[in-house]
This record gives structure tokens, C-alpha cells and sequence, in this order.
């Protein structure tokens, strides 16, 4: 049975090496949400650290975790992706131990560099094990069941941290850490119940490092980080946004965040369906690009009306992003494997989430100079820029699919 058949059918898919992989997916992020919760607020209440250095260490752990994705899904081609995955995972179990042993801006600055380095490039030989379980539209189905899977995983996490911020103690938040590293050592576990995958060994001619070269992919994996940088307006721009410049009272930032996590959590999957080649996804990214530009103009407008006109425009901008999420994603989804080649998935996919990650590391950055910092305007340009991109992925995903069709022939 496909994953598109079987997402959807409850919490876990029906038995195959999909359900050990969701269930593992759950579990790890559920610690997610729990860290999610309470880190910053520990390292700075607890460990004294402040916020300026706890932002300045994630962001030096960031630049550090763009080298691994891609040596580390090379690797995953190489020896197998399912153990080096687990190996991975309980490596990064122990080294999330350390944080509670940090006392000093450098002991943290230490520890997070290791942790993400590992954790990016867990996240490439993840998606290389995806790649190597399902097939064809069944990934796009399996990577949108189990983001829909992330989101209830984080949510769920999230309210137990919650009990972590009520009782705003020492040995509450530390208790969160050491539950994020059981439930995470279980999920490693988990995965051994996944068919081993075999290794895809290199031949003696041709390069090493095949998906640096293929210039099809790297345009179209820039392009979706540059429109993946919507992903971070919930977090950084709206916040301050409703504070600051509408009249809409607080609790609306929680409410964008609901309709967002809601959405994602019901609907990923079903956004999916349809999207089976690549000039589809092309399609639903450009149609995403619109349905952003749309959000970004109804978020600006919410500075212009009273308390209930900013509320109502805020929830329907929520409404109309996540839409457009929904499509971008399942395009991201298909793209990023269906134009890999095949023999080298885990090399590709680190390339993929590295341009993800410098999309993370950049938006906060793009977002305060544009809606924070020019107000109305700001929203309308960065709406224009997602809009532009959207279109822009015709022309370029038809022309790195026709290269991907040369490279076959020629091969």
C-alpha cells in the first residue's frame, strides 16, 4: 500500500518502513517542542547567559552546520543511510546532555556548534533514508505525512514545556532536556525497525561530488530557500508586528500561530496529492508565490483598521500563507528528490538542506529590514519578491529537469 493511501489513516500509516519512521519522527519532535519551549529562557534565567550571547552562539552554530548536510549525506549514499542515521541520533542524544553542564558563553558556544553540525547533517541522511524507502509520488506523500506528524510532535512538545514555564525552575527546565534526549534515543532505536537500506558504492570514473556540479539543482534549490524565507514570519515578523503596529490585541499572535500549526497538521498531506512531476510542482510553487504576495498585502493591512478589522485580517492572512505554504512545501517535497540523481540521494539532499538552513539563518535578518523596518511597504516588497520567485520556477525547474533527462541519456 502507497504512503499516499496510507497518510492520512490515523497518527501512524499502515505497517511498512513508513510507521517506524513516523512514529520515531513523533517522538524526536516532541523533544523539539519541549526545547523549542524552554532553551533561551534557560540558558538565560538559569545559566545567565544573555539573550545577545545566546543569539550570537546559535548563529555561529548555524554558519558551522552548512558543512555537514552534504559530506554527511554523501557518506549516507556510501555506507547505507538507516544505521548512520541512528548512529547520528543517539550521537546527538548525548551531546544534548552537555548543555546542562554549560556555565559559560563558550562552553555553550562549544557544545551548540557540535550539536548542529550534527543535527544538519542528520537531517540530509533522514531525507536520504526517505528517499530510499518510498518511490516516486509516494515521497512527496511520505515527506508531507510526516511534516503533518512534525507539527503535532511540536505541538504536543510545546505543552508539556509549558509545564516547565509554570514552575520557571532550574530542575523544571533541566527536566526537559533529559526528557528530549530519552524520547530521542527511543526514536533512534525506532528506526532500526526499518529494512536496512544498501549502499549505493561510487564508480572509479566520474566526480565525487555530483550534486555541487549539477547546476539545475543548485538554481532551483536557491530559489526555494529564498522563498522559503516565509517560514519565519510567524516567529520573527508578526510578533512584533501586532505589538507594534496594529491595534490587535496580543493573544492574535497565538492565533496566527494556531491557524498556521492547524492547517499544516490536517491539510499537508492532502495538499500533495497531484503534484507527481516535477512541472507540477513548479505549478503549485508558482500559484504559492501568489497566494504569499496575497498574505504579505493582508498582514500590511492590518496597521490601517481598528482592533477587530486588524484581527480579522491577520487571521485571514494566516489563513491565506499557510495555504500557500501548504503547495510550496509538497513542491519542495518532489523537487528536491526528483531531481537528484538517484545513486547519490543523500549527497543531494545535504545540498538541499543547506540552502534551507542559510534560508533560516537569513530571514530574521530580511524580515527586520523589510516589514519591521519599512512598515507597509516592507510587507508589499517582500510579498513582490515571493511572487517573483513563484514565477520564476517555471522557467528554471523545466530547464534543470531537461538537464536531469541529458545526464540520464548520457549515463
Amino acid at each position: 500500500m502507497s504512503a499516499q493511501q496510507t497518510a492520512g489513516r490515523g497518527l501512524l500509516p499502515a505497517p511498512g518502513p513508513l510507521r517506524p519512521l513516523a512514529l520515531a519522527t513523533l517522538l524526536s519532535r516532541v523533544g523539539n517542542g519541549l526545547l523549542m519551549t524552554v532553551s533561551v529562557l534557560y540558558f538565560n534565567r538559569i545559566v545567565g547567559l544573555s539573550i545577545a550571547q545566546v543569539g550570537l552562539g546559535l548563529t555561529i552554530a548555524g554558519l558551522f552546520g552548512l558543512l555537514s548536510a552534504v559530506p554527511l549525506g554523501h557518506l549516507a549514499d556510501r555506507r547505507g543511510p538507516r544505521t548512520l542515521f541512528v548512529v547520528l541520533s543517539l550521537i546527538l542524544c548525548a551531546v544534548s546532555l552537555l548543555y546542562l553542564l554549560v556555565h559559560t558563553f563558550w562552553q555553550f558556544l562549544i557544545v551548540s556548534v557540535v550539536l548542529t553540525v550534527i543535527d544538519r547533517g542528520a537531517g540530509a541522511v533522514r531525507a536520504a533514508l526517505i528517499a530510499a524507502i518510498t518511490q516516486g509520488a509516494d515521497r512527496v506523500a511520505a515527506r508531507a505525512y510526516l511534516r503533518a506528524v512534525t507539527n503535532i510532535g511540536i505541538m504536543a512538545g510545546a505543552g508539556i514545556g509549558a509545564f516547565a514555564l509554570h514552575f520557571d525552575t532550574g530542575t523544571a527546565y533541566r527536566l526537559m532536556f533529559v526528557l528530549d534526549a530519552v524520547l530521542s534515543a527511543i526514536a533512534a532505536f525506532v528506526i532500526l525497525a526499518v529494512p536496512r537500506v544498501a549502499p549505493n558504492p561510487r564508480g572509479d570514473d566520474g566526480p565525487v561530488w555530483v550534486a555541487l556540479r549539477d547546476r539545475g539543482y543548485l538554481a532551483v534549490a536557491a530559489l526555494n530557500a529564498g522563498m522559503s524565507i516565509h517560514y519565519a514570519v510567524f516567529d520573527v515578523a508578526i510578533p512584533l508586528w501586532v505589538v507594534d503596529h496594529t491595534d490587535a490585541p496580543r493573544w492574535t499572535v497565538a492565533l496566527t500561530l494556531i491557524i498556521n500549526t492547524v492547517v499544516v497538521a490536517l491539510f499537508q498531506v492532502r495538499s500533495s496529492r497531484g503534484i507527481s512531476d516535477p512541472p507540477a510542482a513548479a505549478r503549485a510553487t508558482r500559484t504559492a508565490g501568489l497566494l504569499l504576495l496575497a498574505s504579505m498585502v493582508l498582514f500590511a493591512g492590518a496597521s490601517w483598521g481598528n482592533a477587530a478589522i486588524a484581527v480579522g485580517l491577520l487571521a485571514l492572512g494566516a489563513l491565506v500563507q499557510v495555504i500557500g505554504e501548504l503547495l510550496q512545501s509538497s513542491g519542495s517535497f518532489l523537487l528536491s528528490f526528483d531531481l537528484a540523481a538517484e545513486h547519490a540521494q543523500g549527497q543531494y539532499q545535504g545540498v538541499w538542506n543547506t540552502s534551507m538552513s542559510i534560508s533560516t539563518m537569513l530571514a530574521p535578518s530580511v524580515l527586520a529590514l523589510l516589514p519591521l523596518g519599512l512598515g507597509v511597504p516592507g510587507w508589499i516588497i517582500l510579498g513582490v519578491w515571493f511572487a517573483l520567485i513563484g514565477v520564476l520556477f517555471v522557467p528554471v525547474v523545466r530547464w534543470a529537469a531537461a538537464r536531469r533527462e541529458q545526464m540520464l541519456v548520457a549515463t
